[in-house]
């Protein structure tokens, strides 16, 4: 917190520190302080925060690590760039709980991956196993051990794992509890649907890729045949308009917009899902973004009302883009420097762990007269939010360290003001 960075190196006064710290999350010692931990702690902690709700909105995504200039750590894997481009890093997937206000934000759980594991085989492999098209003998042995002891880990396992931990410890303190995940476009598969439904027992609201299918066929003019018409171009059964008297996005302003909200039903492996689709429309009527969003969900929608309120859950999950984005940019979160794969899974996971504290206190800062003053501190003029927040704290804990400092080193009132000269200070 007081360098805002999560490099040891960096934050260690010397070797010795650094050493210490080191030993903490690289499994050198029995006791060691790692992801699993932190995960189980943050999920211990969700449960006993939240389970008195009657219904709670998971929100779950992946987060790419980026290490771009970096080819030495262990187990470094490839992730995307911001551009789209494929470079090296590791993939973190992180978990935030609304409660059934939609008010209070909780981080709930944290995974740190990487697909050059040892244990980790893509979708391809695993296809090209069953279709027999592995002819590295010694490759073959070992993917069919990993598949007898259920040992190997993807995209797809990692996420059911995840989402399965914090859906079982809710449901074991609470049986009644009803859950809602929420996610983008790469979770919009027919399995992945049948998986919160069917296995735990859960909902879902997925937002679906543009070239997803209809149940809906027209006749193709080249070919002559019968072909689906995309989802995004289907004729829905049930459609309603709103107007929005201001509607501000990206930091622009559209007066008078107005919200076109369809919805219908679509058969996926013979089950019925619900499927959304919005348009956001200019007052002329012009469309604000090409494309309208689409949406499929676990949740029955037979009204207008219901399908606005899917719209509505979906639209939350933004706030796990500011998560990732705050220990990004203020904590640091890509920052480490430690090369050895137990201690980049664990330090991610304690900044995901530390970054949850200033979630928890948010309902604190604009009403404890004592953080407030912190923020003024770090000269927010006013201002009471989580950067202002962990700035004042930056300087807390720098002045602590100095007085610390004064009284180990025994510096009289004479000799300090000598120092601060030094550093422009002068009173």
């Amino acid at each position: 917190v007081e360098h805002k960075t999560i490099k040891l190196w960096t934050i260690s006064d010397d070797k010795q520190e650094f050493d210490r710290s080191k030993k903490l999350i690289d499994g050198s010692l029995k006791s060691v302080l790692d992801d699993e931990k932190i995960s189980e702690a943050l999920i211990r902690h969700s449960v006993e925060k939240l389970n008195g709700n009657k219904r709670l909105y998971i929100f779950s995504d992946h987060s790419d690590s980026r290490k771009p200039y970096s080819s030495k750590l262990e187990n470094l894997g490839k992730v995307r760039s911001l551009d789209g481009g494929i470079i090296n890093g590791y993939t973190t997937l992180g978990s935030v709980i609304l409660d059934e206000t939609k008010k209070e934000l909780t981080l709930s759980n944290i995974t740190v991956f990487s697909n050059k594991e040892g244990d980790f085989l893509t979708k391809k492999e695993l296809k090209d196993y069953n279709d027999g098209k592995i002819k590295n003998i010694e490759r073959k042995k070992e993917i069919a051990k990993k598949i007898e002891e259920e040992s190997y880990i993807n995209m797809t396992t990692t996420l059911e794992k995840h989402l399965e931990d914090q859906s079982k410890a809710f449901k074991e303190v609470n049986p009644d509890i009803s859950l809602c995940h929420v996610h983008d476009r790469g979770c919009d598969s027919v399995e992945y649907l049948e998986f919160i439904s069917e296995t735990l027992k859960d909902d879902a609201v997925v937002r679906a890729k543009k070239t997803r299918n209809s149940n809906q066929k027209m006749i193709n003019p080249k070919t002559n045949r019968q072909v689906h018409i995309k989802l995004i171009d289907s004729e829905f059964a049930n459609k309603k308009v709103y107007l929005i008297d201001k509607l501000t996005l990206k930091g622009k302003c559209y007066q008078q917009a107005k919200s076109l909200i369809e919805w219908d039903t679509i058969t996926l492996n013979n089950k019925p899902y619900t499927t959304v689709r919005i348009t956001l429309l200019k007052r002329d009527g012009s469309k604000i973004y090409v494309e309208p969003m689409l949406l499929i969900t676990t949740l029955k929608v037979t009204s207008y009302l219901e399908a606005k309120e899917v719209y509505h859950i979906y639209l939350n999950r933004a706030k796990i883009e500011g998560v990732f984005k705050f220990l990004k940019d203020v904590l640091g979160w890509e920052e480490y420097q430690v090369r050895d794969w137990e201690s980049i899974k664990n330090i991610i996971a304690i900044c995901f762990f530390v970054g949850g504290y200033f979630y928890e206190i948010k309902s604190e800062l604009t009403d404890n007269p004592t953080i407030q003053m912190i923020c003024d501190l770090a000269k927010s003029k006013g201002k009471i939010t989580h950067y202002f927040f962990l700035e004042g704290m930056k300087l807390l804990l720098i002045t602590w360290h100095v007085q610390n400092f004064r009284i180990k080193n025994n510096i009289s009132d004479e000799l300090f003001a000598e120092m601060q000269a030094y550093a422009g200070i002068v009173e």
